[in-house]
């Protein structure tokens, strides 16, 4: 589905600013990306990936305090995706005048790491040719692609680290056809992005009851007998059974049309924590934007749950969906969830 400006009638009464209507939708819409180089990092999606932009140009001052940015902060950003689809996008921005300098929210991290969000997932049609194309533009992996079985069908993946310690996850289906995905030429939309969990049952918790998500699949993944796989762990340590991988993969509901979300655990195996960086001005994948049709009810439901909200639901313009309510929750291992709300709520100050 393709931007399409809002129509006569009663939404676009409701929503006069809108340019891209999500109606019902539910789920991950966007990943945010938090960068240094706004306009260098504009080029290297366009390029790679063959994205279009969607939007660009200054965000509102009610954003900045949405992130708990001082006033004078200024975000600029684009927003990029597939041209015929309006799904699944890259949020690229670019803050300026926060008081502390930004580091990279997973600064040198391997995949093992805890905190924040890891990577975000796209699909490929060539693996090879897209992991040689994202090194020829500055990215290198964990490891070279490799191949596997996960439920009973054949996979190629491959994980890269660019700029501003951004990690892609490269899919390639083996078998199957790419018939139920939005078109793509060379790398799809954003269908998924991943935390690395320190507790992984905390988490599941965390998602499935105090969220209320529902579970899409849960696994505990099997390498190769060699142990090559494409997280670059030493190959001795999963042949020797020393360490126990989880997944599991949630959407906000079952029939919901908007992205995943995925949690990853290394049982067996500790290393960094960086929870506390997972947070604006940092550099690297910085938020999941979810939109939730009712996100009143939704707010209730968590909090009955738990939940609590970093500051108090706000009203601002985020083009190119009009005027929405928002607020911002963390995960245990401080991912930055971003639940919105596409709706005529102008009549709050937003700037």
């Amino acid at each position: 589905m393709a931007l399409v400006v809002a129509i006569a009638g009663s939404a676009s009464a409701s929503l006069p600013a809108a340019e891209l209507q999500l109606r019902g939708r539910a789920g991950v819409q966007e990943i945010v990306l938090s960068v240094s180089d706004l306009e260098a990092s504009g080029r290297l999606w366009r390029g790679v990936a063959g994205y279009r932009t969607k939007w660009q140009g200054a965000e509102s001052n009610a954003l900045a305090r949405l992130w708990e940015l001082p006033p004078q902060a200024q975000v600029r950003s684009q927003l990029l995706g597939l041209p015929q689809h309006d799904g699944g996008l890259l949020r690229l921005s670019q803050i300026r005048g926060a008081p502390q300098p930004a580091v990279q929210i997973r600064s040198s991290a391997r995949p093992f790491d805890t905190g924040g969000i890891f990577n975000f997932n796209v699909l490929v049609r060539d693996i090879d040719a897209r992991f040689a194309e994202l090194q020829a533009n500055g990215f290198q992996g964990f490891a070279d692609p490799n191949r596997y079985v996960l439920f009973g069908k054949r996979y190629a993946g491959a994980l890269l680290r660019g700029p501003d310690g951004v990690v892609i996850n490269l899919l390639q289906r083996i078998d199957e056809p790419y018939d139920d995905q939005p078109p793509f030429v060379t790398i799809s939309h954003v269908t998924n992005a991943t935390q690395m969990v320190a507790d992984f049952d905390r988490s599941f918790d965390f998602f499935t009851r105090q969220l209320g998500w529902s579970v899409r699949w849960q696994a505990s993944p099997t390498w190769p007998a060699d142990g090559s796989n494409n997280m670059g762990l030493p190959e001795s340590l999963l042949r020797s059974g020393t360490v126990r991988e989880r997944a599991a993969s949630f959407r906000i509901e079952p029939q919901a049309t908007g992205g995943s979300l995925e949690i990853f655990a290394f049982e067996g195996l500790r290393g960094r924590d960086y929870s506390t960086r997972a947070q604006p001005p940092n550099l690297g994948i910085l938020a999941y934007r979810i939109h939730v049709p009712d996100l009143a009810a939704y707010e209730r439901r968590i909090r009955a749950n738990g939940v609590l909200p970093l500051a108090p639901t706000r009203c601002l313009q985020l083009p190119p969906y009009g005027t929405v309510e928002a607020f911002v929750v963390r995960s245990p291992d401080g991912a930055w969830l971003e639940f919105f709300e596409q709706r005529d709520c102008a009549a709050v100050a937003t700037r």
